[in-house]
């Protein structure tokens, strides 16, 4: 019994020891299969505007993570997942929704409320760009309230700057915003051409002009002014200088205007006169030469009866003295003795007719023919028909109708005093 008791508790003892490592296997396969279906954590951040939420998650759902991040969406708020990847360090971005314009090509505007870019707008309203056509901000802007999305023509446009010309395709807009792709800032005096505020279009070549001022100071000689001045002291064609003409100098402070490395245009800030400048005079002769007659017939004795001025110089049977000449041919009448001229006079050798539109009533005259007669000194009084026919510049009054048939019609200079 004790020998049988002995292998009896020699045989529990060994199965025991069995039962004993079966147990211990069987729990460490369970703690094996139990740390290896535990996911491990990773890191998220959640940008959701300026805000960034970061999370430590085993999950791999993005909404379920951006709940645990206890942040609440909307029914039209979209998440962009571009930068997220299940189970490692990544991103969710939150697209809120927004109030935003569209406007068509053909001007149609719809308001609408959409989350996300304006690739993903263009994509749920069914647009497709087509050639020659963009969009008014570019496809990767982000959906903000107030946001205005125009479908705009595409234009072609150069812009010139600091010797290089960039061509771009551009929607529509302004020089400004041509100015605003290529990248050119303008300086504070910079200038354009078109102006700034020039609407584009196609094929439009746009220059910027680079602008500085700068001032500088000189000394210059200031050049004597040449004046004219008309005399009837002399003959026509003739001249003479009366007074010299002397340079003066100043000191000038100017302001130029420097486009592109050169100087466009100068402003004169202030000067200081050092010398006036002395104007140079020439006197120009208008008075006409007298008509040159070979001979005087009866030795110059005059027809007039009239008693000329005392102060009436006759040089060669022309007068040293007159503001003008006229030429033109003259005829001769008569009248019975005491008749009354048109102004009132009584007839008389040396009251003329004349046409008063030329020569006004009471002009006084010196008339000689040019082949030596000398009619003398005559006053202008009178008219007549000889006006209308235009055949004769004036009338000279005869005592008789012999000395008219003797006159006849002559050419005559007249001298008008």
């Amino acid at each position: 019994m004790i020998t049988e008791l002995k292998g009896y508790a020699k045989a529990t003892r060994m199965t025991f020891s069995k039962v004993l490592a079966l147990i211990l296997a069987l729990a460490l396969l369970c703690a094996v299969t139990a740390f290896a279906a535990t996911p491990s954590a990773y890191v998220v951040d959640i940008y959701d505007g300026a805000a960034i939420t970061r999370v430590e998650t085993t999950k791999t759902d993005a909404y379920e993570i951006v709940e645990q991040a206890d942040i609440s969406l909307s029914e039209q708020d979209k998440l962009g997942l571009d930068a997220f990847h299940a189970g490692e360090d990544s991103v969710i971005t939150i697209y809120r929704a927004s109030n935003v314009t569209f406007v068509s090509l053909t001007g149609e505007t719809k308001e609408l409320v959409a989350a996300g870019t304006v690739a993903d707008l263009l994509e749920t309203l069914g647009v497709t760009l087509q050639a020659e056509q963009l969009v008014s901000v570019p496809e990767d802007t982000v959906l903000t309230d107030g946001l205005v999305v125009r479908i705009t023509n595409a234009y072609h446009v150069n812009v010139t700057a600091d010797g290089q010309t960039k061509e771009l395709l551009i929607g529509e807009g302004t020089v400004r915003d041509a100015l605003d792709a290529a990248g050119i800032t303008l300086g504070a005096d910079d200038e354009t051409s078109p102006a700034l505020d020039s609407e584009l279009y196609d094929a439009l070549s746009v220059t910027v002009y680079r602008v500085t001022y700068t001032e500088r100071t000189v000394t210059e000689i200031v050049p004597f002014a040449k004046e004219t001045q008309r005399s009837a002291s002399l003959y026509k064609g003739e001249s003479k200088v009366t007074q010299q003409g002397v340079n003066g100098s100043r000191t000038v402070t100017y302001r130029d205007k420097v486009v592109d490395g050169e100087v466009a245009s100068s402003e004169e800030l202030a000067e200081t006169v050092h010398e006036q400048a002395v104007p140079q005079i020439t006197v120009v002769g208008t008075k006409q030469k007298p008509v040159s007659i070979s001979s005087l017939k009866n030795s110059g004795k005059a027809i007039s009866e009239l008693q000329p001025p005392a102060s009436l110089q006759i040089v060669n049977g022309a007068p040293t003295q007159y503001s003008k000449i006229i030429t033109g041919k003259a005829a001769a009448y008569t009248d019975h003795p005491g008749a009354k001229t048109a102004s009132g006079r009584t007839v008389k050798a040396g009251y003329i007719a004349v046409n008063p539109k030329q020569i006004p009533y009471g002009t006084e005259l010196w008339i000689v023919s040019t082949d030596g007669i000398v009619y003398g000194y005559a006053i202008a009084a009178d008219t007549g028909g000889f006006v209308k026919k235009g055949k004769f510049t004036v009338d000279l009054f005869m005592n008789s109708e012999s000395e008219c048939v003797q006159w006849g019609a002559r050419d005559v200079v007249i001298y008008v005093l």
